[in-house]
């Protein structure tokens, strides 16, 4: 690492803690650039990812309006619990529904294995995010077996990807160890490869703040390198703009490089903010509390959006899923599944990246660029102008500004 970024960070993190500073490109001297990713090649329409639950209050909610190439099942009420609740009754008609609609719009899949039934729980009655005992690993190593080969049979040829579990670094999604997670995706990864060569094994996306990163090196230093094909993280920068995510990129990179797996993709599972139009409803207290900064018009959620597919991209990440479709509070749309206006940005993000090549971008002051290369070579070059990116300390900021010289 550059020793002048490390001194910069000293002092940032005694105001910004576990979020690791919100350290921007920016903000790095110019005799400490850290050197660019290789690029990636043209981007694809599954590069353009969405969380997604398809099951409203008054039934299902309408197909969404923009484009999107792939698909996470995460919140969707398809986990283990929901697909075994008592041991050996299975229920599969959520999952059966999600995954004829993808194929019907030729949207990949991206299905977590994660959470165990209370019957099944080492720790039946241990408290979580979600239901009592859901966090622990499975007491019995043949239970997690038996689910996750009963899931890859039904699906084989239908689901292209596994993760295994969600958020582990955080105890209230997952309370076992690093070896039992790395145990559980070997065991996943070895039953699934057997049944059909061909799906792809991601790790459990960690996030922050905190330990997150240094969870990731454990999770491939003991083992569980040697049984992925992709690398997942959580990209969560919620108190500041799109901008930080890049040096939380370059450290996974590092990391990965460190335990011999910098050849695989990077995807992101999980990002997004708290966009502000909520229909009234107030945010939750951990949102409040942790000072997240909101969207609050429709420019700045479009903003965010292409700032976030352009920088990451440029940064070697393959794929991104944005937290979520909908949500009360970090939805792209409403409770009906009606777009909010700022999510027409993602529609002209897809339209302006697709078959693109991504990079390299280019931070100077509060300026940043990316440069577009198309198939023929031709260059074009998307420049903005964020004065609140240096300013997060001092409160919360405003949404950031549309960007200049991105489709209006």
């Amino acid at each position: 690492m550059c020793r002048c970024t490390e001194v910069l960070r000293a002092p940032l993190r005694r105001w910004a803690g576990a979020l690791l500073a919100g350290l921007l490109t920016a903000w790095v001297p110019a005799g400490c650039a850290q050197p660019a990713a290789p690029l990636l090649g043209p981007v694809d329409l599954a590069y353009f990812g969405l969380v997604m639950n398809r099951e409203g209050a008054k039934g299902q909610l309408p197909w969404p309006t923009v484009a999107f190439g792939s698909w996470r099942l995460w919140d969707t009420y398809v986990a283990w619990p929901n697909l075994e609740p008592e041991r050996g009754r299975w229920v599969f008609g959520v999952l059966d529904k999600l995954v004829a609609e993808a194929q019907d719009h030729g949207v990949e899949l991206l299905m977590p294995l994660a959470h165990s039934p209370k019957w099944a729980s080492a720790r039946p009655d241990e408290p979580g995010a979600y239901a009592p005992g859901a966090v622990a690993e499975p007491a019995s190593i043949d239970d997690w077996r038996n689910y996750v080969r009963t899931v890859g049979q039904r699906y084989k040829g239908r689901i292209a990807a596994y993760e295994v579990w969600n958020e582990p670094s955080d105890r209230s999604h997952f309370s076992g160890s690093v070896d039992k997670l790395v145990e559980l995706t070997c065991e996943a990864s070895r039953i699934l490869k057997a049944i059909d060569p061909t799906v792809r094994i991601v790790s459990a996306g960690s996030a922050g703040g905190g330990g997150h990163i240094r969870y990731l090196d454990n999770f491939l230093s003991r083992g569980g390198a040697a049984c992925i094909d992709v690398v997942a993280h959580h990209f969560y920068v919620p108190r500041f703009g799109p901008e930080a995510m890049v040096p939380l990129i370059r450290e996974v990179k590092a990391v990965m490089r460190k335990n011999g797996v910098a050849q695989l993709p990077l995807w992101n599972t999980e990002t997004g903010w708290w966009v502000g139009n909520v229909d009234g409803e107030p945010a939750p207290a951990h949102i409040q509390r942790g000072g997240w900064r909101q969207l609050d018009t429709d420019l700045a959620l479009g903003a965010a959006i292409q700032r976030t597919l352009l920088l990451s991209r440029a940064e070697g990440v393959e794929r991104i899923y944005w937290y979520q479709w909908v949500d009360s509070v970090m939805g792209l749309a409403d409770a009906a599944g009606r777009a909010k206006p700022g999510t027409r940005y993602w529609g002209e993000a897809v339209k302006r990246m697709r078959g693109q090549v991504v990079g390299p971008c280019r931070a100077s002051g509060d300026d940043t660029s990316c440069e577009l290369t198309g198939p023929q070579g031709a260059k074009t070059r998307l420049r903005w102008h964020d004065p609140q990116s240096l300013r997060a300390r001092e409160g919360p900021a405003p949404g950031p500004a549309l960007p200049d010289g991105l489709p209006q």
